[in-house]
């Protein structure tokens, strides 16, 4: 104990006296101080060490659950675009009408010195109750345009927008077939 805790001033003798004993606390107190400051040193570096390794770990569950939440919101975008399609298909669905018993009431109401030479119904993709009709009538002229205007009204279609123009042995017919509902 004596080499570790030793006097700052040794007595001289006729000179001066020793330190007092309460003074042996400085040298303690720097041994504690340094030991002290060591292992606090050792606590904030492995305190860094975890932190960094925590840290790391969750870079990689918030980059795990990014990718995550971005496959789920292009998943639901997926599902999404799917129900528009969807939606719109319904839509165009309810607004249209089969076709066919137009072009069988066309066929029905030509008479016996008339004849179809062209038909033709295209439907609107954007509006799918508009059916574009041109109609070639050879014989027969506007009596055979109107009883066959007849027959299409009794299916509950409105013209729009109809055009006749005559030829020699013919007559052409355009228009817009609206189906009515009401």
């Amino acid at each position: 104990m004596e080499n570790l805790i030793h006097d700052i001033k040794t007595e001289r003798q006729n000179v001066s006296e020793g330190l007092p004993s309460a003074l042996k606390l400085v040298p303690i107190t720097f041994y504690l101080a340094t030991v002290a400051s060591l292992l606090l040193t050792l606590f904030f570096y492995l305190s860094k060490k975890a932190y960094e390794s925590r840290e790391a770990e969750m870079a990689i569950r918030l980059s795990q659950a990014e990718g995550l939440h971005s496959g789920y919101l292009s998943e639901q975008a997926g599902i999404v675009n799917e129900a528009k399609q969807a939606e719109g298909y319904a839509e165009w669905l309810e607004g249209s009408h089969p076709l066919q018993p137009v072009v069988a009431t066309i066929a029905r109401s030509m008479g016996k010195e008339s004849t179809i030479a062209e038909l033709s119904l295209d439907r609107n993709p954007e509006i799918p109750a508009h059916t574009f009709m041109q109609l070639k009538i050879d014989g027969g002229g506007s009596q055979q345009i109107e009883s066959t205007l007849n027959e299409i009204y009794a299916l509950n279609y409105l013209t729009y927008s109809a055009q006749e123009v005559k030829g020699r042995n013919s007559t052409d017919f355009q228009a817009t077939l609206i189906f009515n509902d009401k």
